[in-house]
């Protein structure tokens, strides 16, 4: 059966996917229905989305820590333009551009001026969690609009907007990273600095906009949080930052840059969100859900090392080999 799934070159993180939802279809009961496997991926779309920036910078190797603050600042956001009787086009684009313009800042400092990523992304954090609190004054804000509610609670086919809407969103990206100029420039950012900048590569230009990047992906799972659940919640993205990050390293990328992708985001982000749904299922309290987690994050990244270090000995091996 091994000699089977081997020869599939199936990717380990998927199968962790199928173990840990065939261990949760076995022991939480209602799990298999099919309003949990729908919330399952309603709730991994808002990840996802923001997982999709930390990828690509990541890929470049560096990390974005302002995205959760600014989908809460986007969800706050939403909700008082949509409040003020804003068009529905301003309530959307404005979200986004902010996005843009934060991730443009971090770009710009990080890339041009070559101040350290943890630090410069660390103070846009807290500067936006700080503007979110203080727009909102500690509060969530309650909102309604059905076009907005639409996006995030309507269905098209049977099938939630917002499903639809983080699909196309993986489908492009992955497309630019496998068929772009752009998205090879990201893979030889990360790979070696100093080799594409002496290939022609403008890696100021390239990484500021996988920060730019980053910044709208995060505003959009705000803006689609804030549809989801019609309120905007000044603390709602705090720990996007982090699960987003797990979500990408479980998924393969290394955080060396210049390798991995997508689809390993894909699968990391599911995983993430099955375990979730399993342990509420099995009626274990939140506080151990997220040490069980956390646990379970460890473990797979531990073994993702080992096994990537087991793979380079033996490519060691074979050359020693051949060389005989």
């Amino acid at each position: 059966m091994l000699k089977w799934i081997k020869k599939l070159n199936i990717p380990g993180i998927a199968i962790g996917d199928i173990v840990l939802f065939l261990f949760f279809c076995a022991v939480a009961e209602h799990f298999l229905s099919g309003y949990n496997l729908i919330l399952i991926l309603r709730n991994c779309s808002t990840l996802l989305i923001v997982a999709i920036g930390m990828t690509l910078t990541i890929l470049v190797g560096q990390i974005d820590l302002s995205v959760g603050s600014v989908v809460s600042m986007s969800a706050v956001v939403v909700a008082l333009l949509n409040n003020a009787g804003a068009p529905l086009i301003l309530t959307i684009l404005i979200p986004l551009i902010m996005g843009a313009v934060v991730g443009f800042i971090n770009g710009i400092l990080i890339s041009k001026y070559k101040l350290d990523f943890w630090i410069v992304t660390f103070s846009t954090m807290s500067i936006m969690g700080g503007l979110a609190l203080v727009i909102a004054n500690g509060e969530t804000i309650s909102t309604k609009n059905e076009a907005l509610n639409f996006i995030g609670n309507g269905r098209i086919f049977g099938i939630y907007t917002v499903i639809w809407l983080t699909v196309l969103v993986s489908a492009i990206v992955i497309f630019m990273l496998k068929k772009t100029k752009f998205g090879y420039n990201i893979y030889s950012i990360g790979g070696s600095e100093s080799v594409a900048t002496a290939s022609g590569i403008k890696v100021v230009k390239n990484r500021t906009m996988v920060y730019v990047l980053s910044g709208i992906f995060a505003a959009l799972s705000g803006l689609v949080i804030a549809c989801m659940t019609n309120s905007g919640s000044p603390t709602v993205g705090h720990e996007y930052t982090f699960s987003a990050m797990a979500a990408v390293v479980i998924g393969g990328t290394s955080f060396e840059g210049g390798k991995g992708g997508m689809v390993g985001t894909i699968f990391g982000t599911m995983l993430l969100r099955i375990l979730a749904s399993g342990l509420s299922l099995m009626g274990i309290p939140s506080t151990w859900q997220k040490a069980i987690i956390g646990i379970a994050i460890l473990i797979l990244i531990v073994t993702d090392v080992i096994s990537e270090k087991r793979k380079n000995m033996k490519g060691l091996r074979r050359v020693y080999l051949d060389v005989d």
